[in-house]
């Protein structure tokens, strides 16, 4: 009797064994189905959150596309829709994504100046060990947000005589700066986007828009870009004026809060805006340094500083320079002497030298930069050819910090310029070595500019 106890009662235990450890699979097949839906979920959760930022990033881009904010939102929803698609195939990892319609898709122009696209994306995922919880799918949710500024640019682009040869360079040029401009807002309520040449003197070519209204007219700014020819010497400090006269021509309360100028050189500055004294009349105009008159080093050639390479006349009688240039507005007249001090004027007054000239011309462009700078104006250039890293004149005993890069760094105020100032806003300096690399530079400063607007 106490045999078939015992018996009895081991297997009574296997049983509850047995049961105890169904149990104990069952859950933990339910916790490993639980792991692998999630992580499945995961996976579809962070890939739709990428593809939202993708279409909220290709909207912002596509703002750029439409002559007025209706045709700029169709154009950012249809990029969005566009984006959306290739970055979340259908399907993945088991999930079908559902069609991102308009009502999806929100780009809102705000009367602050800025532009906000939104998305929502979803996505519907089947599960494999939840369905026994009577759960089918799991719906996957994201949204995501870019934000773009609108943008205040003055184009600033070198046209003197340098840039005839080799031939296709100022070709290139204007095809680079063409392709620039049509990657910003045009019509009205965009960018806007003005345009500024200098060679010998300097010239608005295209105004901002300074009436409070916004954008720019596309056409007009190509078209200017086209009628440019090249000759003359180079006016860089006028060409730097005009533009911060331009873009500070908007009204305070109406500025973007993205202000830009993109000044474009193959060389160093070598003209000085001023209005010189003379034994007769004063002459206002360019005076360049790098001609004098015979047997002495007194420079004697003076441009018209509104007109590209547009001689006034021939004054060997000038032997003094002033102690300012022209006005900036809203800032005051720009010194001839450098800001920092980076290069010392001789004589008092300042005699008239080919040396003296050449110094002031290149104390007066960073002067009238650094007051952009100081206006939180952010400042990029581009430079061309082997000319812009040697010195281009042998009259004045430069270091080697005064080639034409070294220059253009400090304008930009590039983290790699000899005079980096953290407290300015920092620019970007980009070097094409040859024409066939200008439009990629210029591409490089349109990218940077829109991610800033971002």
């Amino acid at each position: 009797m106490k045999a078939w106890c015992a018996s009895h009662h081991r297997v009574h235990q296997q049983g509850q064994i047995l049961i105890l450890l169904a149990i104990s699979m069952t859950v933990l097949i339910g916790m490993v189905g639980l792991a692998i839906d999630a992580g499945l979920a995961y996976g579809v959760k962070a890939k739709l959150e990428s593809a939202v930022d993708a279409a909220t990033i290709a909207g912002a881009r596509a703002l750029a596309e439409g002559a007025d904010d209706s045709a700029r939102i169709s154009a950012a929803k249809s990029a969005a829709k566009d984006y959306f698609s290739a970055n979340f195939p259908n399907p993945f990892l088991g999930a079908t994504p559902e069609v991102l319609t308009d009502a999806m898709i929100e780009a809102t122009h705000e009367a602050s100046g800025y532009w906000k696209i939104s998305v929502e994306g979803t996505a519907t995922l089947p599960v494999t060990f939840l369905g026994f919880t009577g759960i089918p799918t799991l719906t996957v949710k994201a949204s995501g947000q870019s934000i773009r500024r609108d943008l205040d640019i003055i184009l600033v682009l070198d046209t003197s005589g340098s840039l005839a040869s080799p031939t296709g360079t100022f070709s290139a040029l204007k095809t680079a700066a063409v392709n620039f401009v049509t990657k910003f807002n045009a019509g009205a309520n965009g960018d806007r986007v003005g345009l500024v040449s200098f060679a010998a003197g300097g010239v608005v070519n295209v105004p901002i828009v300074k009436d409070g209204s916004r954008g720019f007219n596309k056409t007009q700014v190509i078209n200017a870009i086209n009628a440019l020819n090249v000759s003359g010497s180079t006016a860089s400090a006028e060409g730097m004026r005009l533009a911060l006269n331009e873009i500070n021509g908007v009204p305070v309360i109406n500025q973007s809060s993205l202000r830009m100028i993109v000044l474009f050189s193959d060389g160093a500055p070598n003209d000085v805006p001023a209005t010189f004294t003379n034994a007769s009349t004063p002459v206002t105009g360019d005076l360049y340094s790098e001609t004098s008159s015979p047997g002495s080093s007194r420079t004697t050639r003076v441009f018209r500083y509104d007109r590209r390479d547009t001689q006034l006349g021939t004054y060997s009688d000038i032997a003094t320079l002033p102690s300012s240039g022209f006005v900036v507005t809203g800032t005051g007249n720009i010194p001839l002497a450098s800001f920092n001090n980076i290069r010392t004027l001789t004589g008092s007054p300042v005699t008239n030298t080919r040396c003296n000239v050449n110094k002031a011309a290149r104390n007066m462009l960073e002067n009238v930069s650094n007051m952009a700078r100081s206006q939180s104006i952010k400042i990029h250039t581009i430079a061309l050819g082997a000319a812009v890293n040697s010195l281009e004149i042998n009259f004045c005993s430069y270091a080697a910090s005064e080639v034409g890069s070294s220059i253009l760094k400090r304008l930009a105020n590039a983290q790699d310029a000899n005079t980096y100032n953290s407290a300015q806003p920092t620019g970007l300096y980009v070097w094409a070595e040859n024409a066939g690399e200008l439009d990629d530079a210029f591409s490089s400063i349109a990218s940077e500019i829109l991610r800033l607007s971002r």
